[in-house]
């Protein structure tokens, strides 16, 4: 048999549900970081403060710079073909079964199998290690390992330049900035198709316009992270209404502003209500302010704990999902999206709980949060209320942009279990790609900038 065959075999073998638990699923401990540090970057850890190794089983391939070369088929403005199209499902993660592999499972996919035993599976593939960045993103990452500190009691980052700024993390709070300063381009432009399901089957499609601003990645200067603008194009009640969110890298110098314009109207005024546990209504409040983007605002409401490092099923590569001739209606069922578009892969993540501080308010005040070692990205949430049942769960679903390159969300799945409903977020397939610009315009991310264009 052809070496490679022999190669592919082990993997199979290594894959099937009989093998799936063979050694501890907790990787490295906070303290360690894997037993690796600052001069392992760019060596056995990736420029991100990944492993760079296979896993010992060999179901977690080496990264190897991740996916930088466009895929066979592509068009330039058009949504991505799945490079992947080929692969074959390696097995299937069902209710019947929780107990086999309860430990690479997050607590809020535990619950989905548990509650739809009949109609809800985790359709499992060979790993990709996809999630590439500019290798400007790299340098400036690695330089940042040995000068970023955190400061104000973990609510402010100085030393950072355009990178990563802690990728071998001391504790949660760095672990979390991470995620919030990560590499997701500079200047952005992207539809926003929101949809919950009804019960009976009905879809109505909310559709924004995104727009971001990363003046951290591009070197602005200054003390605001990120710029952050959401425009409603329909239905008509959403229509021309504008949220802008400006996050800071140190809040007692800088606050983190929030401005809002409502439809039909033409004053702007300060909106700081939407932050923390505020109900997001573009959701119909099945999310919050701070579960944007997964997890976005301030520290300073939490303890954020570094757990470890685990290997996880998580959701990746879900070009299934973002293909330009899928209708959201042909894959949101009332009750969760059609497992047939899914697709979960076995990962290395960073875990950090999130703890809320005594004398502060919130509806969700313990939270786990599953970090992609490659990319940053939180790909998974459990959010438990204050009796401690888990309450809510979220899931990114990412692809990589080759052409930028870029791992982001093309859909994030917020599910309430205590209403049995479920938000999508990020549907954009039938409207034009995202838009990769170098060229940073910050006026468009003003107060002013919300204004109506004046008519002569």
């Amino acid at each position: 048999m052809p070496r490679r065959h022999l190669r592919m075999l082990r993997v199979a073998l290594a894959l099937l549900p009989g093998t799936l638990l063979l050694g501890a699923a907790l990787v490295a401990g906070p303290s360690s970081a894997g037993a690796q540090g600052l001069g392992d970057l760019g060596g056995a850890l990736t420029p991100m403060g990944a492993i760079r190794a296979a896993n010992a089983q060999g179901t977690i391939p080496e990264w190897s710079g991740g996916m930088t070369e466009m895929p066979r088929l592509f068009t330039a403005g058009r949504h991505h073909p799945d490079p992947f199209v080929d692969d074959a499902r390696w097995f299937t993660v069902r209710a019947e079964e929780l107990d086999r592999f309860a430990m690479r499972l997050s607590a809020g996919q535990r619950e989905l199998l548990r509650r739809h035993p009949d109609s809800f599976e985790m359709p499992m593939y060979l790993t990709r290690r996809t999630a590439a960045a500019p290798q400007r993103i790299y340098d400036a990452t690695i330089a940042n390992a040995r000068r970023a500190r955190l400061t104000e009691n973990g609510l402010a980052v100085t030393g950072a330049e355009v990178g990563i700024p802690f990728p071998v993390p001391a504790d949660g709070a760095q672990a979390m900035w991470n995620h919030i300063l990560r590499w997701r381009g500079i200047a952005v432009r992207r539809f926003d198709g929101i949809a919950v399901p009804e019960p009976d089957g009905r879809l109505d499609l909310g559709l924004y316009r995104e727009e971001w601003l990363a003046d951290h990645t591009a070197g602005a200067g200054g003390l605001t992270a990120f710029s952050y603008k959401r425009t409603g194009l329909r239905p008509e009640s959403v229509a021309g209404g504008v949220l802008l969110l400006r996050e800071t890298l140190n809040p007692l110098r800088q606050e983190r502003a929030a401005w809002y314009r409502a439809p039909g109207k033409t004053a702007v005024v300060r909106a700081p209500d939407f932050s923390y546990g505020t109900p997001d209504p573009a959701t119909d409040g099945l999310r919050t302010a701070d579960m944007l983007d997964m997890f976005s605002g301030l520290l300073d409401r939490f303890d954020f704990t570094l757990v470890g490092r685990r290997e996880m099923y998580v959701p990746y590569n879900a070009y299934r999902m973002n293909m330009a001739a899928l209708a959201p209606r042909d894959f949101l069922w009332p009750a969760h999206p059609d497992p047939a578009f899914l697709r979960y892969e076995l990962h290395r993540v960073w875990v950090v709980t999130a703890t809320l501080k005594r004398s502060f308010r919130h509806p969700f005040p313990r939270r786990t949060y599953y970090l992609d070692e490659d990319s940053w990205q939180i790909l998974m949430a459990d959010h438990y209320d204050a009796t401690g049942t888990l309450a809510r769960y979220a899931e990114a679903h990412g692809v990589t942009l080759p052409e930028v390159p870029v791992f982001l969300p093309t859909v994030e799945f917020t599910f309430d279990f205590a209403r049995g409903r479920y938000v999508a977020a990020g549907l954009d397939n039938q409207e034009a790609p995202p838009v990769f610009e170098t060229t940073p315009k910050p006026a468009a991310f003003t107060p002013e900038s919300l204004r109506p264009a004046r008519r002569w």
